[in-house]
């Protein structure tokens, strides 16, 4: 092959290769020019490092790193990054939450854009965050609801039935009155049917009328106690004045029936007898559905299951694929031939070390490792809530132990043992966690340090083998070798 050939095929390669780097990078946006934002999430809800980033629905970006929180009270703070083209869309009110591609897809953040009135976001600025929302909380708000829902239904039932019941009773007697009155039976049924009895009535009017026009002649004649009680002008007046007494209460009976009488009519007007029968057929009849809906959901399938029972074992398969996810992917961060792509992605941290397996690894504990031994009564004072707390000479003590290895401990990965001695065996373990944790704190703040290259291990009162020590009272700060 003549070297112009190969000229033209090396030529050719070269172009295809960077061709084909340009398009990757286009992909991840390695070329663009980005900006950088910080958001702060109490549960991340499954978001990783590499996630994407939307704006406004857009793919804007992706998530650069996640800082693990030290503490129950603080949270997991997170740096994404953007086109710098969709900038102008993130603004001071703009609002960062987690969003999921569908019920099983992968997370990414998504970044609501702010409004015209507010700011741009300045970079590195934290932007405000909403928490996402569980799916296992929503399916145990539902089924809430549903019992709250089928409780009220059967209250309402049991009501509406109570006032059919009392409806259904006083018709029945009213029509029961009605029947007595027109067959004779009681008072007024017999006065209603006894022609005889009536016409004694009758005579006995007419008699009574008679008598009374006898009293009334008498009466203006003077004869008598009323005569008499007539005759006295004196007395007469305070009779005159108590008539007008009882006319004037007899007008005030009339107002009031002519009032009740408005007030029947009133709600005759408005139907309200009408109304009331209709609110009892519709209570009634919505009680029937809500029983057929509450039967149809309470059906079994083809398979004979419930649609509750189909539910409970959901949500029971979902837990445990959740678990064997979580063992299989604890597998692979120790397997040898997967574990760095897990540490490049930031799953290995010294945030937590189970105190066992610390003690069984002897690259960690072995008596060569640069260790700082630093006694608890010069560290620690007891505070004002009775827990301990730093002291001002303990803090001093700690930048003069560290000062001299400050190049060191920005390079070299840091573990903090804790220890107490002083405690009763069962307090132990959380005083000298306790202590650990205070002293990762505050030389992670002084030297500004990365969360995950700090770590803490509580190990009661008793050092590693191949330390040289057998117990301990206090804290001790191990610089490991850099890999």
């Amino acid at each position: 092959m003549k070297p112009a050939h190969i000229g033209v095929l090396v030529v050719g390669g070269l172009m295809l290769f960077g061709a084909g780097m340009f398009l990757i990078g286009d992909r991840h946006q390695v070329f663009a020019h980005h900006s950088e934002f910080y958001a702060e999430f109490v549960n991340l809800a499954g978001l990783s490092n590499g996630a994407k980033v939307r704006v406004a629905g857009m793919d804007a970006g992706q998530v650069q790193d996640i800082a693990v929180p030290d503490s129950p009270s603080s949270r997991f703070r997170v740096r994404w990054r953007i086109d710098s083209k969709l900038r102008g869309l993130v603004r001071s009110d703009s609002i960062a939450t987690i969003g999921t591609e569908g019920m099983v897809g992968g997370t990414y953040l998504s970044v609501r854009s702010g409004t015209a009135r507010a700011a741009p976001a300045a970079l590195l600025a934290t932007i405000p965050s909403k928490e996402p929302t569980d799916l296992s909380e929503l399916l145990a708000g539902g089924a809430g609801l549903l019992h709250d829902a089928q409780a009220s239904l059967k209250q309402v039932a049991e009501k509406a039935g109570v006032a059919l019941d009392t409806v259904t009773t006083t018709a029945s007697n009213a029509n029961d009155v009605v029947v007595d009155m027109k067959s004779g039976r009681g008072t007024v049924g017999m006065l209603l049917t006894d022609d005889r009895l009536a016409k004694e009535l009758r005579t006995s009017v007419t008699s009574t009328a008679f008598d009374v026009r006898e009293i009334v002649a008498d009466l203006k004649q003077g004869r008598g106690v009323a005569g008499m009680l007539l005759r006295d002008e004196g007395l007469a007046g305070q009779v005159r004045q108590t008539a007008n007494s009882v006319q004037q209460a007899a007008t005030d009976l009339r107002h009031a029936a002519g009032q009740a009488d408005a007030l029947v009519s009133d709600l005759n007007a408005h139907e309200i007898p009408e109304k009331a029968g209709r609110i009892v057929d519709h209570l009634e009849q919505t009680a029937r559905q809500a029983h057929e809906v509450m039967s149809d959901i309470n059906k079994p399938d083809r398979l004979g299951v419930s649609a509750g029972t189909n539910i409970r074992e959901s949500l029971t398969n979902a837990n445990a694929a959740s678990a064997n996810l979580a063992e299989a992917s604890e597998a692979l961060k120790h397997n040898f031939l997967t574990r760095g792509f897990f540490k490049e992605r930031g799953y290995y941290t010294l945030a937590e070390i189970p105190p066992e397996k610390y003690r069984r690894d002897g690259g960690l504990t072995n008596r060569s490792t640069d260790r700082l031994w630093l006694p608890g009564g010069d560290l620690f004072q007891t505070g004002a809530t009775g827990e301990e707390e730093l002291s001002a000479n303990g803090k001093a003590l700690l930048i003069k132990a560290l000062v001299d290895r400050a190049d060191l401990i920005g390079e070299r990965p840091l573990i903090i043992e804790g220890y107490s001695s002083g405690e009763a065996r069962a307090n132990q373990l959380r005083v000298s966690r306790a202590r650990a944790m205070l002293v990762r704190r505050y030389v992670q703040e002084q030297f500004k340090l990365d969360a995950k290259n700090v770590g803490v291990v509580p190990l009661n009162a008793f050092p590693p083998n191949g330390t040289g020590r057998t117990t301990w009272d206090g804290v001790c700060i191990v610089l490991l070798e850099a890999e």
